[in-house]
């Protein structure tokens, strides 16, 4: 008996070993810090702290009802940013709008309704603020260096809502392909700009299939079954992400050439979707949840009308981890799990390769 129990301890103790040296090797890439760069894919409150945004849906229940109080977050709770910070063990990233805030572990420039080129909150005003932080945190350009060194960047999801405005004033999908190179260096030289400042760490997101997103199936939904993949999305719409990922793609890998010592490492935000939505069962996500809005109201299977999310009249459906979207354009807590789950499957391993 006490030599069978001997045998159960042991093998317990091998197979916890085993865990521990499997759960190190997956978080050997250690960062001091994040940064972050984007739209409402990403934004943890800055939207909010702007004389425009304090008074909006974001900064009210239903959003945040998931994590108990709303926090500008445009979703029911976290973000994949949220679950990018857990992986690495570190906090999550205060608005850079917050002030006073902890800023030890880096800092989220995002803004609900950014865009990669033009005005407002655009790419280059968070770059300008990212560079007030540095200056204003560190001593001199060696110490910048020295912090971006042993930080992460996520620049992006940024883009989308150049492409979102004249889609949804119904401009051909010809008329806005125009706009992609435009973005595409907009990001590139931003990549450019943070690696100038010491960056060597860095991954650039690519779009989503914006034809399976809620507000493209309700706004463009056709009665021709040939527009439709097997999923049920908008083909023509989800071929021009691809074409976008595309030449993102190219321009990331122009960039690795040129700056073989820094990790620019492309997140493909358009599988890891498509992937969440095939495995949506596997998720505890509803047969008819990949696709439906939680929060809103309208006369059709997606849940998405003129009544959004927190307006009068919307509603939210009783448990939102039992779908995907939440609002008809951003996605829920469970939704952006999903997507991060798959997503650091993709980077992590390159970027452990590059800082071997």
């Amino acid at each position: 008996m006490r030599q069978v129990l001997l045998h159960v301890v042991m093998q317990s103790l091998i197979f916890s070993s085993i865990l521990l040296v499997s759960a190190n090797a997956a978080t050997n890439t250690h960062f001091e810090a994040i940064y972050q760069f984007g739209d409402s894919l990403s934004d943890t409150g800055n939207f909010v702290r702007e004389p425009t945004g304090g008074n909006s849906a974001y900064n009210k229940l239903p959003y945040g009802q998931t994590i108990k109080h709303p926090t500008g977050r445009a979703s029911d709770g976290l973000l994949i940013v949220d679950y990018i910070a857990m992986y690495f063990h570190l906090p999550q990233l205060n608005p850079y709008l917050a002030t006073g805030s902890d800023f030890t572990h880096g800092v989220n420039f995002a803004v609900i309704g950014a865009t990669a080129n033009g005005g407002g909150n655009s790419l280059a005003k968070q770059l300008g603020w990212f560079k007030t932080h540095l200056t204003s945190t560190f001593h001199n350009p060696a110490a910048i260096k020295e912090r971006l060194q042993k930080s992460l960047i996520l620049m992006g999801e940024i883009g989308g809502n150049d492409f979102n405005g004249p889609f949804n004033e119904h401009k051909s999908i010809q008329e806005v392909t125009k706009l992609v190179p435009g973005v595409v260096k907009a990001i590139k030289d931003a990549v450019e700009e943070v690696i100038g400042l010491g960056a060597a760490n860095i991954v650039v997101p690519g779009n989503f299939p914006i034809g399976c997103v809620p507000i493209y199936l309700v706004q463009f939904a056709t009665n021709d079954t040939s527009k439709y993949d097997e999923l049920q999305c908008l083909k023509d719409y989800n071929d021009f992400s691809k074409s976008y990922n595309h030449q993102l793609l190219q321009a990331i890998q122009q960039l690795q050439q040129e700056h073989p010592d820094v990790a620019i490492v492309y997140a493909d935000y358009y599988s890891a979707l498509t992937l969440t939505i095939r495995n949506a069962l596997n998720l505890g996500i509803e047969q008819d949840g990949t696709k439906k809005a939680c929060c809103g109201t309208g006369n059709n299977p997606h849940n998405f009308g003129s009544q959004s999310c927190g307006s009068p009249g919307s509603l939210v459906c009783p448990d939102p981890s039992k779908r995907v979207n939440w609002d008809g354009v951003h996605m829920t807590q469970q939704g952006n799990k999903g997507v991060a789950d798959e997503l650091i499957k993709q980077f992590v391993p390159t970027l452990q390769k590059h800082n071997r």
